[in-house]
């Protein structure tokens, strides 16, 4: 019966810390910024459209190398409009400073990780 005690406060103790590590990310000034611009993304008819044909354009890729083979002439052409479309959708500039905050709160996750987890590798 203690072993079990025992065990229902470690999991609420760790619970707790969990939930405390979660609020100090959210309230980190690049993790603020990388939500205002995904409302942002979401909220720009542009991004929506560019989004949109590369999903096309992805979707059109697929079903030509389903039907016809990664190196038909079909594949081939349907592939070079998705590149055209994702270098799109990247080159715009909202969408430039998303991946940028992104790569920033990417670095600040990898080494919470890494703080948190390397010890027990």
């Amino acid at each position: 019966m203690i072993i079990i005690w025992y065990h229902n406060c470690m999991n609420q103790n760790l619970l707790e810390k969990a939930s405390e590590i979660k609020q100090e990310i959210e309230s980190l000034p690049e993790v603020i910024e990388l939500k205002r611009l995904d409302k942002l993304l979401n909220e720009n008819e542009e991004v929506m459209k560019l989004c949109y044909k590369k999903d096309v354009a992805a979707t059109k890729f697929e079903d030509a190398v389903r039907y016809f083979g990664k190196e038909s002439d079909e594949a081939n052409k349907a592939q070079k409009v998705l590149y055209q479309a994702k270098l799109e959708l990247d080159q715009n500039a909202l969408v430039k400073a998303y991946n940028e905050q992104y790569k920033k709160v990417r670095k600040i996750y990898d080494k919470i990780n890494e703080e948190i987890f390397n010890p027990f590798n």
